[in-house]
C-alpha cells in the first residue's frame, strides 16, 4: 500500500485540475442550523442554498418539511438549512419572516426567491429545480 501512495506522488498532474475549498458543501443534505452556523452555512456558500423558518408548533411546518428534504436529497444540486424560528429569533426578524413556513432561497449569500405556506410536492420540485439550475 505505500508503494502505491509513493508511486501517486511521482505521477505528474498535468491537464487534472483539483479544487479545495475551505467551505464545507452540503448539496442534496438537510441541515438544522443556528445562529452560529447561519453565515457559513447559508451566506457563504458557493452553491444554492433554500432555507426552511419553521416552528415546532406549525402544522403546515410538518407537512411541508419532508417534501421539502425529499425534494432537495432528490436533487443533489442544492442544500436544505432548516431554522426553528423560537429559538432563533434574530434571524427571522433579519429576514423579516412573518408567517410560516417561509422557505427563502439564497444564492451568492443574497435571497433570490421564496414562498410562504404549504406547496405540493410538484410546487416544491419546481421550486427546488430551478434554484439548481443556478448551480454551476
Amino acid at each position: 500500500m505505500n508503494s502505491l501512495r509513493i508511486a501517486s506522488r511521482s505521477l505528474p498532474l498535468r491537464g487534472i485540475r483539483t479544487f479545495h475549498t475551505n467551505l464545507p458543501r452540503f448539496t442534496g443534505k438537510t441541515i438544522e442550523v443556528d445562529s452560529d452556523s447561519f453565515k457559513s452555512s447559508v451566506l457563504e456558500a458557493n452553491h444554492p442554498v433554500l432555507v426552511d423558518f419553521y416552528a415546532d408548533w406549525c402544522a403546515p411546518c410538518k407537512m411541508l418539511g419532508p417534501i421539502l428534504t425529499k425534494a432537495v436529497a432528490d436533487n443533489g444540486k442544492v442544500s436544505l438549512m432548516k431554522i426553528d424560528t423560537d429559538k432563533y429569533t434574530d434571524i427571522a426578524q433579519k429576514y423579516k419572516i412573518a408567517a410560516l413556513p417561509t422557505v427563502l432561497a439564497f444564492h451568492n449569500g443574497e435571497v433570490v426567491d421564496q414562498f410562504v405556506g404549504m406547496r405540493n410536492k410538484s410546487q416544491v420540485a419546481t421550486f427546488v429545480e430551478s434554484h439548481a439550475d443556478r448551480a454551476s
